[in-house]
């Protein structure tokens, strides 16, 4: 736990590498106290997940005190939405500056014969790796003297808020829309970018040239560059970074470029609202969409068309109580709530309700895997957890 937040980052197949990367940090500006989350959803490799983890908080933070200091002596409305397009633009700053490293290094890869072209990508290795691979992003910013929060998100990461009924029986929702290939506004987004003719190439079987299922991301410059920084530069970093099909998309479908924007979605939360509620804050990578959908291995679950978001489900995990009929309808096993103590971390409660919960035979599958489960995958998960009460007396 840090700073009051429980987290937890999972991967548990053999031989696999955690890709995801979180940050939490707590801020004293002008007086106040503030709180910045984030986790990244690293892919192609944690090249671009580790670099933002480490370094966009900082471009965040720097502006955001600016913006804090000018906006002293004026309205709420002009802080809020002087923060918003702040998180905006400086996210959208942090990825093109990826991708401007690599442009500084060659404009024009064509100009490069195979030996130039291969000594120039050994000599600047992690500027060409964190732009090839790719990250999603899920953050919020919390104004914890002022009851202000702001989210932002790329890609298919989420931000969760979930608060307690009367009863103390748990819901969430997710504020922010996901940038999924298979959300209609996204799809129309990229596919009215280009001549209709090529839509087919942009988007197939729900995924951008057949291997992406995000729109929006940090970095995945082979996807936002034209191709022949792929085939003359990328595709000369060691191989295993992505598969192939993902080279053979690029190599012969990247036509009109970009097919996956840098652009957030923002929203401001007023946490008057909230707080009343108990509520709390969750932010997770999509390897909890994938736990939900029945994409574990060994899983016998199946998500129905018309079944709740993932967010709905982590919310009832999170009350004092637990709708158990619905827990077990929607995971197929038994939850239980609390089972961690009092002073356990409520992130690896969460995670572990979301597995398997009461069920011996499941928790086992993950952390014994048989033979057969072996070659399966399960998606990076990490969990930020962080209770929406006022804090008093915090030590930063």
């Amino acid at each position: 736990m840090t700073a009051g937040v429980h987290s937890v980052t999972f991967q548990p197949t053999p031989g696999a590498r955690n890709e995801d990367r979180f940050v939490v940090h707590s801020w004293l500006i002008d007086g106040r106290r503030w709180k910045f989350l984030a986790v990244f959803d690293g892919h192609g490799s944690a090249h671009t997940s580790e670099y933002a983890a480490a370094n966009l908080p900082r471009f965040i933070e720097e502006e955001l005190r600016h913006v804090v200091v000018e906006c002293r002596n004026r309205s709420r409305d002009t802080l809020i939405r002087k923060v918003k397009k702040a998180l905006r633009q400086r996210i959208e700053d942090f990825d093109e500056a990826i991708g401007d490293a690599v442009k500084n290094l060659c404009p024009d890869p064509f100009t490069l014969n195979y030996p130039q072209a291969v000594a120039l990508v050994d000599a600047n290795k992690h500027i060409l790796q964190r732009a090839y691979s790719g990250s999603t992003l899920a953050l919020a910013l919390i104004d914890e003297d002022r009851d202000n929060m702001w989210l932002a998100g790329l890609g298919d990461s989420t931000v969760a808020l979930a608060c307690e009924d009367p009863d103390g029986i748990g819901y969430g929702e997710a504020p922010l829309p996901l940038h999924s290939t298979h959300t209609p506004k996204e799809y129309i987004t990229i596919a009215m970018m280009h001549p209709s003719e090529e839509k087919d190439d942009i988007m197939e079987n729900g995924q951008l040239l057949g291997a992406v299922p995000y729109t929006r991301g940090l970095g995945d410059y082979g996807l936002k560059f034209p191709s022949e920084f792929s085939t003359e530069l990328f595709f000369k970093l060691p191989r295993g970074q992505r598969p192939q099909r993902y080279r053979d998309g690029i190599r012969y479908c990247n036509v009109t470029p970009p097919y996956v924007l840098n652009s957030p979605s923002t929203r401001f939360i007023d946490l008057t609202e909230l707080r009343p509620h108990k509520s709390t804050l969750i932010l997770y990578t999509h390897g909890v969409d994938a736990i939900v959908n029945g994409e574990t291995p060994g899983d016998q679950r199946i998500k129905k068309p018309d079944g709740p978001d993932p967010s709905v489900i982590v919310g009832t995990l999170v009350g004092s109580k637990v709708d158990e009929a619905f827990a077990q309808e929607t995971l197929g096993h038994g939850v239980e709530i609390g089972w961690i103590g009092s002073d356990g971390n409520r992130a690896v409660e969460l995670l572990g309700n979301l597995l398997a919960g009461t069920s011996v035979e499941m928790f086992a599958r993950f952390l014994r895997p048989r033979d057969s489960d072996r070659r399966l995958y399960l998606d990076d998960t990490t969990i930020l957890r962080y209770e929406l009460v006022r804090a008093t007396n915090v030590v930063l």
